[in-house]
């Protein structure tokens, strides 16, 4: 488990530490106070040796766009386009700002992002031709400072190719595709408000389906009904989603999406926590769509999982119906130590943590007491 984070020069966070981590961790605080950006720090942290986790974080927020550019056969082409510099606090590629994650305590995990100019002429293969270009900046990534994987990037800001300069091998970039150095890891998710796609929950099914994980799974949508019985996917997507429920006394299933989002959210969360066994689940605004009376059950389920699956769980809620019910759940467990909450508090360019143990969390719900 992650027992403490020092974050640098990553979006919003210029010098943040935040110590004492619990097993479930609930991060709250105003509107543009780093919430989504403390859980996007932490699963580049985790993903290690794994490039794609920084793409992720990009296609997640927009941060990129296909533009076209014509070759000196004067073909036209599609190229993506990557805007690193928002990651980089500042919202720059500056050779003196790196990005740098650490976790030091329990469990030893760094990675430095460092941006280097660079004036170099290269080769790329571009739809079954060789184009002469120009690069303009060097990405690479350290790892635990035993590995590296560098990203280079043309005058356009698109990608001529990604290399993994421990293993002295090159991974080239075509028009329409990516080829990443590394795979991501099934068991360290990250969940935003949008709703996963078809083909991710239905790879997660693949291993969960005839396992005691999917009784935990239908376990969690009882939470908002209780007749559920059986969860299936088909082949073909079409179905309002493709995913199908079969409900006691209902003689045909029903298309998940006939259900309400809050069905939807409850079965994201639970498949990719029961899915996140020996890793971490971040989800960023873990109430979303979920009536206020079914979340302290949501949280009781998230406890018991986490600890049974060893899952370290980080989420982000705006909602005070979420907190009331966190702390409910957390003062009902046998374990009370085993959650606790934060509060995101910004000053200017100064962002700091501010830790609520169980008793005082339970003081400010009684007394209404705001900590968000």
């Amino acid at each position: 488990m992650l027992r403490d984070l020092t974050i640098q020069n990553y979006r919003c966070f210029k010098d943040f530490h935040i110590n004492d981590q619990a097993r479930v961790n609930l991060i709250v605080g105003q509107n543009n106070s780093g919430k989504t950006t403390f859980l996007e720090a932490i699963y580049l942290l985790v993903q290690q040796q794994n490039i794609q986790a920084v793409f992720d974080v990009l296609n997640s927020r927009g941060e990129m766009s296909n533009i076209k550019t014509k070759l000196a056969s004067g073909q036209a082409v599609n190229r993506s386009k990557y805007q690193f510099e928002h990651i980089f606090y500042g919202h720059q590629l500056t050779p003196d700002r790196s990005i740098y994650i650490q976790s030091q305590k329990e469990e030893q995990l760094s990675l430095k992002i460092q941006a280097t100019p660079t004036n170099q002429q290269v080769v790329i293969p571009v739809a079954e031709e060789l184009e002469t270009s120009f690069l303009a900046w060097e990405l690479i990534a350290y790892y635990n400072q035993n590995s590296q994987v560098k990203i280079s990037l043309l005058r356009d800001a698109t990608i001529a190719n990604i290399s993994s300069l421990l293993s002295v091998q090159s991974t080239e970039i075509n028009d329409n595709s990516l080829s990443l150095v590394g795979a991501s890891k099934d068991n360290y998710n990250l969940i935003k408000t949008t709703a996963i796609t078809f083909n991710k929950m239905a790879g997660l099914w693949d291993a969960i389906t005839l396992t005691p994980k999917e009784e935990s799974v239908v376990a969690a949508m009882q939470l908002l009904e209780p007749d559920v019985e059986r969860i299936s996917f088909t082949s073909n997507p079409t179905n309002n989603s493709g995913i199908l429920i079969k409900i006691r006394g209902q003689n045909h299933p029903i298309p998940l999406g006939s259900m309400g989002d809050g069905m939807q959210r409850i079965l994201s969360i639970a498949m990719v926590a029961v899915s996140s066994e020996n890793g971490f689940l971040l989800v960023d605004e873990i109430d979303t769509g979920l009536y206020y009376q079914t979340q302290t059950d949501m949280w009781r389920l998230i406890f018991e999982t986490a600890q049974r699956l060893n899952v370290q769980v980080f989420a982000t809620t705006h909602s005070w119906d979420c907190i009331a019910a966190f702390q409910e759940a957390l003062e009902q467990s046998e374990d009370s130590s085993v959650g606790k909450l934060f509060r995101l508090s910004r000053r200017g360019e100064d962002i700091r943590a501010v830790e609520y143990t169980p008793d005082e969390l339970s003081v400010a719900v009684r007394q209404s007491i705001e900590v968000r």
